[in-house]
């Protein structure tokens, strides 16, 4: 897997992630709700396809296990040198029996939910490596029939300012 590091302005990877999976949520009935939009001179180092694609992956999911005309909350924030972009979901949560192996290659809760729900497993361990590659972490909260949150961190390249030429 090959990387393309760019440093990129935060809210506009987000921006853009959402626009391009409103159609899926809508087919759903799923609202996508970002309602704590990150500062827009906050820029992280990533490879901008990669974290789409991460990103995507968790939306999907959470579009995925919701309950009909039901809504995805997605959260961004800044916490010391870091970013953390949470995407929260109301949906059937996760068993306690399958949070041990959620991360690990081709692993769904079971069968009949597999068939349910569609999937190859891999998303949620192919995010793993992507976003520890881009030198940050991924993790989250669940409660069964609650919902989850699956949330990234990522460090902070910097913070845009303006630029001498511009006074």
């Amino acid at each position: 897997m090959q990387f393309h590091f760019d440093t990129l302005p935060l809210h506009e990877l987000i921006d853009s992630t959402l626009q391009s999976n409103l159609g899926y949520a809508q087919s759903f009935a799923i609202e996508l709700c970002y309602d704590t939009p990150v500062d827009a001179t906050i820029l992280v180092r990533v490879d901008a396809q990669r974290f789409v694609q991460v990103l995507s992956n968790l939306l999907s999911n959470a579009i995925k296990f919701s309950r009909p005309h039901g809504q995805v909350d997605v959260r961004a924030s800044v916490i010391d040198d870091q970013v953390r972009v949470e995407v929260q979901d109301y949906g059937i949560g996760i068993s306690e029996e399958f949070k041990t192996s959620i991360f690990q290659k081709f692993t769904q809760e079971d069968a009949k939910a597999a068939r349910k729900y569609a999937g190859t497993g891999l998303g949620l361990s192919l995010s793993k490596t992507m976003v520890e590659k881009m030198g940050g972490q991924i993790g989250f909260i669940s409660t069964e029939n609650l919902g989850s949150c699956f949330y990234i961190t990522l460090p902070i390249a910097a913070a845009m300012t303006p630029s001498l030429t511009e006074a």
